[in-house]
């Protein structure tokens, strides 16, 4: 029952810090520009993205699994959504190797969302050009590896120039994703794992070496 209420108790903070006022307030904004502008059209597609990826977030935030495919869907209207709001061409793509059966793959409910949020904050957002994200699924050496990679460059400490109130959300977010997926361990005798590849920085003020920041989340198949 402890370890239940553990689970529940940073669920409920994990939903707060996904639907934060920032979150609310920039997006029903964007959608009141778009209104104001006499856009009709795109503040209807803003506002139909806007609801389905809220009932998707609030869903997601009642169940400790989720199906992969379902997770992929409401990262896909994320994108879409942030695309539409930032004016930035970004590309979400999703590919399942054939050794792979989506549907009997169960992973965290809103854990990728996480991170797919501080990619697109973090590295596509203060770049120029089409951002990328993509989620790819194969099985190997009996585990699935599930990985999300972007093509973000600014992920250097302290080059985001996003605001502190911003940066300690997203940081805050993903400690409390990787207290969640050892507490899932936990209960469910599971062994997931995270292991995230930031880019390679040469010289002081150079570019990346290596573009892009690359997610893996691991595991043996389980049942629930």
């Amino acid at each position: 029952m402890d370890l239940d209420r553990e689970i529940a108790q940073l669920e409920v903070k994990l939903l707060r810090s996904q639907i934060n006022s920032h979150f609310l307030f920039n997006n029903l904004n964007a959608i009141n520009y778009h209104i104001l502008r006499n856009d009709s059209q795109k503040a209807s597609r803003y506002l139909t993205l806007f609801s389905r990826l809220m009932r998707r977030i609030i869903t997601g935030s009642q169940r400790d699994f989720v199906k992969l495919d379902e997770e992929a869907e409401t990262i896909r209207l994320y994108v879409e959504m942030e695309s539409l709001r930032f004016d930035k061409p970004f590309k979400f793509m999703y590919f399942v190797d054939d050794s792979v059966a989506p549907e009997a793959v169960w992973i965290p409910s809103l854990l990728l969302h996480t991170y797919v949020e501080n990619a697109i904050w973090h590295g596509l957002v203060p770049q120029t050009g089409e951002g990328m994200l993509r989620l790819s699924v194969n099985r190997h050496l009996g585990k699935y590896h599930i990985v999300l990679e972007d093509n973000g460059f600014d992920r250097k400490p302290g080059g985001t120039g996003l605001p502190s109130a911003l940066r300690a959300d997203e940081d805050a977010g993903l400690l409390m994703a990787e207290e969640r997926l050892r507490l899932l361990n936990q209960k469910y005798k599971t062994d997931m794992r995270v292991h995230i590849d930031t880019p390679s920085y040469g010289p002081e003020g150079s570019r990346p070496t290596r573009q892009g920041t690359r997610i893996e989340l691991s595991f043996k198949p389980f049942m629930l």
